[in-house]
């Protein structure tokens, strides 16, 4: 997974999945999977591919200019011939759906992470006022979906003692919209991933979304995959921490254009931790499928771990 391309890009042009719902993956070993089912593992200590294959591959260098270039963004390597060079993906043979991740897998983490993330956390208080939340009861479903996520956390989190030492005891005197604010900050400053305040979030960004201040980034290579998917039956759904609403939100406004007619079914938090692998369970039962039926994509290590145990 070192290897500078977008995960859905080492899938269309190589077929590499990071999938453990039915195979091992590590760090330093990756399967390459055929409908054919046969597999071929490469084992370097600095590399995912032989050096065969660097050669042939080497790719020119340049000046990044976009957030697509190299894996998760992170370099200045450009992989758009490899939408041109191989244009098949290959799945497990058995594979009947696919169920991916997005952030670093259809989306690059730095527009996550760099754009949407300060994008919800800057305009809380402006949806809070201006997008038609009243005093009333959406305010405060919001609030106590807020403190509900707080209370889920363990005593010393280090989210609950920064709320606590941000509210010094003066919760009487605090409006509620910055307890709002308090909530979201000391959630959010630790990466917490729970479902009041990804609710809140979904609804900031749907607010971007539609007033056009926000467009999703999506990778290069992931229209082709779904256009290709298509063509051939394999089902296509999506499964992120993010809620269902945002998802929506970020494939219909995106770089590549409205892109929610290609998946089957969305599902988030709701379903459990990505972590889990209940979760999965539950996802594949929610499907239809069986558990080998489904390739999941991510980039982590934790969620692949959870789907294989899913089975």
């Amino acid at each position: 997974t070192r290897e500078c391309r977008s995960p859905m890009r080492q899938l269309l042009s190589t077929g590499v999945i990071l999938s453990l719902l039915r195979y091992p993956y590590s760090s330093r070993s990756l399967s390459h999977f055929n409908r054919h089912n046969s597999i071929h593992t490469f084992h370097n200590n600095n590399s995912t591919i032989s050096s065969e294959q660097q050669q042939q591959r080497s790719p020119k260098r340049r000046k990044v200019e976009d957030a697509s270039n190299g894996f998760r963004a992170a370099t200045d390597v450009n992989n758009a011939s490899d939408l041109t060079e191989n244009k098949i993906p290959l799945l497990p043979r058995d594979c009947r759906t696919l169920l991916l991740d997005i952030e670093g897998c259809t989306t690059s983490i730095s527009f996550v992470h760099d754009v949407l993330f300060p994008f919800a956390r800057n305009h809380v208080k402006k949806y809070l006022s201006e997008e038609g939340v009243d005093d009333g009861r959406d305010k405060t479903a919001i609030y106590d979906a807020l403190v509900e996520d707080m209370k889920n956390l363990a005593e010393d989190h280090p989210s609950r003692k920064e709320f606590e030492g941000t509210m010094n005891g003066e919760s009487s005197s605090i409006s509620a919209d910055d307890m709002i604010v308090n909530y979201v900050n000391a959630l959010m400053n630790h990466d917490v991933k729970a479902t009041g305040l990804k609710g809140l979030q979904g609804k900031i960004w749907k607010a971007g979304y539609v007033s056009g201040e926000l467009k999703g980034h999506i990778y290069d290579d992931f229209r082709p995959l779904l256009e290709w998917c298509k063509s051939q039956g394999v089902s296509v759904s999506i499964y992120s921490s993010g809620s269902i609403d945002a998802q929506k939100m970020l494939f219909g406004h995106s770089t590549s254009g409205d892109l929610c007619a290609y998946f089957q079914s969305h599902f988030d938090t709701t379903s459990g931790g990505k972590k889990e692998a209940e979760s999965y369970r539950a996802i594949a039962k929610a499907m239809k499928l069986k558990p080998e039926e489904i390739c999941f994509v991510s980039d982590a290590e934790a969620e692949l771990v959870a789907a294989k145990e899913a089975g």
